[in-house]
């Protein structure tokens, strides 16, 4: 979703569904699931007459839902740009193509990339904490969701990893696949752990970016053992 579309989207939105949003990640952020919250409970927290509710969503889980997507959509184009443009100044500060640069081009992006990441997710630690107690959550409709999202980030990495040269050509399109969808998962739980412990989030952000550098070199070693 683009700039203008995001401002659209905000410009036309009713201000009573963003009001429940809001009040439903509110009252969700603490320790609660989105389908166990009531339907006056919610519309109380919005100040909101209750029948107002069925005028934008058929359902909490439709809510949960909406939620869940509108989070995809702030950071996934973004993350995707940012590791774009630093695989594109990498490049151009850069004159050679070998084995040894594609890989250190991959660690600063990865760096880069983390960290917008992590940035994001202190943004948004409420609605990312709703995010991971619905991924084990009792809604199908929701867990599917998440599930659909990881995919896409591991997608999108896959994608701009082969096409920016940030692995090593020795690592095939199938193993970088791999990567992405274990990095997109682990990305995932870290940010749990990220928002819940404040005095280690230094070390997890390393964590996050060692993680990255010995996936693709382990993968280096299986691919050259596998020549």
């Amino acid at each position: 979703m683009t700039d203008s579309q995001k401002r659209r989207r905000q410009s036309t939105e009713a201000p009573g569904k963003r009001a429940l949003m809001d009040a439903a990640i509110r009252l969700a952020a603490s320790s609660r699931c989105i389908s166990s919250l009531g339907l006056r409970e919610l519309a109380r927290e919005a100040a909101l007459n209750p029948n107002t509710f069925y005028r934008h969503f058929r359902n909490m889980d439709d809510l949960g839902l909406q939620l869940l997507r509108e989070g995809n959509d702030r950071l996934r184009g973004p993350l995707r740009a940012l590791r774009r443009q630093a695989a594109q100044q990498s490049i151009a500060d850069n004159t050679t193509d070998s084995t040894q640069e594609a890989a250190l081009r991959g660690r600063r992006v990865a760096q880069q990339t983390v960290k917008l990441y992590f940035d994001y997710v202190l943004e948004h630690r409420d609605s990312v904490v709703i995010a991971g107690r619905e991924l084990h959550g009792p809604s199908e409709l929701l867990r599917a969701e998440l599930r659909e999202q990881m995919n896409g980030f591991a997608e999108d990495m896959a994608a701009d990893i082969q096409e920016l040269g940030l692995a090593p050509s020795s690592i095939s399109a199938a193993r970088i696949n791999q990567i992405a969808a274990l990095l997109s998962r682990n990305l995932f739980h870290l940010s749990l752990d990220f928002i819940a412990e404040p005095e280690r989030r230094d070390n997890i952000l390393e964590l996050a970016h060692e993680q990255i550098i010995m996936l693709f070199a382990g993968a280096s070693v299986l691919q050259d053992k596998a020549g």
